[in-house]
């Protein structure tokens, strides 16, 4: 996470300082025509851009360290959100820079901006929705988004645990404030399934019998005991 919080803050501050420089990078400005880009305020265009991606990066980074010093590193990863969250008030306020005749696009990219933040704000609220493991038709079902089922007799048994495996990167999923659901690979080689509702321990183990395995639990430990309880039974 922490790689991809760095290369994202330096390409975002990278950007700025260049399109300061060059403002022909600037999205937009650069398909105008020549005539058309004489009456657009390109000193304070540029400007506005060069301060709003630095500005990004800079958060960006100052985010994720505020969450790791003050102990909440399962919401670093909240810091990636900022430059997407800032998209829509760039474009409208880029605009602003511009004296030529408005056109309907422009408000076109706006609709689309808000769509899109609209959407993954949907699905992150979604994902974050705690995952349950239920037993159906001989097979143990993950339910949520990122779920899986499996047949009942690919595992080899359950088992309790207050540890997890290192990871190296999330292949697919979400991982936010202790929520981790999705598939994972293994800094020491391989890949599990994890359907983690908390940090809360203890973790249920559900141990296939080709080795690979699924980590989870629910939001409290109790209720972890529970479910453990309940399918433990089913191996013996």
């Amino acid at each position: 996470m922490e790689t991809t919080v760095l290369i994202t803050a330096c390409i975002l501050i990278g950007l700025g300082v260049l399109m300061k420089r060059f403002p022909m990078l600037i999205a937009g400005y650069n398909t105008h025509s020549k005539k058309e880009r004489a009456n657009i305020d390109i000193k304070g265009l540029s400007t506005f851009m060069c301060y709003s991606f630095v500005g990004m990066g800079i958060a960006t980074l100052a985010v994720y360290y505020i969450c790791l010093g003050i102990g909440h590193a399962d919401w670093a990863g909240l810091s990636l959100i900022i430059p997407l969250a800032y998209i829509p008030y760039l474009i409208y306020k880029a605009n602003k820079y511009d004296y030529n005749p408005p056109k309907k696009s422009r408000k076109y990219v706006m609709a689309l901006s808000a769509l899109i933040i609209v959407v993954v704000t949907v699905l992150m609220l979604n994902g974050m929705h705690p995952s349950n493991v239920r037993v159906e038709n001989g097979k143990i079902i993950f339910t949520g988004m990122f779920g899986t089922s499996k047949a009942l007799n690919e595992f080899s048994g359950i088992k309790l645990t207050d540890t997890l495996p290192q990871v190296s990167l999330r292949l697919n999923g979400i991982s936010i404030g202790g929520i981790n659901k999705g598939l994972f690979k293994l800094t020491q080689g391989g890949s599990c399934f994890m359907f983690l509702s908390s940090s809360t321990k203890p973790y249920i183990v559900f141990s296939e019998k080709n080795g690979k395995e699924i980590f989870y639990n629910s939001k409290d430990s109790a209720s972890t005991m529970q479910v453990y309880n309940d399918l433990n039974r089913l191996f013996h």
